[in-house]
């Protein structure tokens, strides 16, 4: 669907700069380059803080000003907290989900910033949730679904 925003989970940006998983890696930054030739990426607080966990823990980089200057970067693409709407709708999705409290904070947040499309390997391919779909970036390309 052309113009609609995609939510970026964390798995998406951290697979960007796996240097273990090279084919990951090239789908992962595929997305990226063509979701920002689209001005179509979003993503949150939350996700950018995992991240930078996750880089930190994984010692891929030389240092932690690396890292944060990777996080940096990210940050363009959404770099808001979460809100006390997105969290009591966080506990109704939880509710009615099988997704983890973290992943409901996550889709919670993707909808209320009108995102069209989940971007993460983590959830299940296709599930709907109040207008928005879950889509593993390893399976679908990008051209592939914001074609629709």
């Amino acid at each position: 669907m052309p113009g609609a925003k995609v939510f970026i989970d964390t798995n998406v940006l951290v697979y960007s700069h796996d240097r273990k998983s090279p084919d990951k890696s090239q789908r992962a930054l595929a997305w990226l380059e063509s979701l920002g030739t689209r001005d179509c990426a979003q993503t949150n607080l939350q996700v950018l803080n995992e991240l930078t966990y996750v880089l930190l823990r994984k010692k891929w980089f030389d240092s932690p000003t690396t890292v944060f200057a990777i996080v940096d970067r990210f940050a363009i693409l959404g770099n808001d907290p979460l809100n006390p709407a997105d969290v009591e709708f966080a506990r109704a999705l939880h509710l009615k989900t099988v997704y983890s409290w973290w992943d409901c904070l996550l889709l919670a947040s993707a909808i209320d910033l009108k995102c069209r499309y989940f971007l993460s390997e983590d959830l299940h391919d296709g599930h709907a949730i109040e207008g928005l779909t879950i889509i593993n970036p390893f399976l679908h390309t990008a051209d592939k679904i914001l074609a629709l």
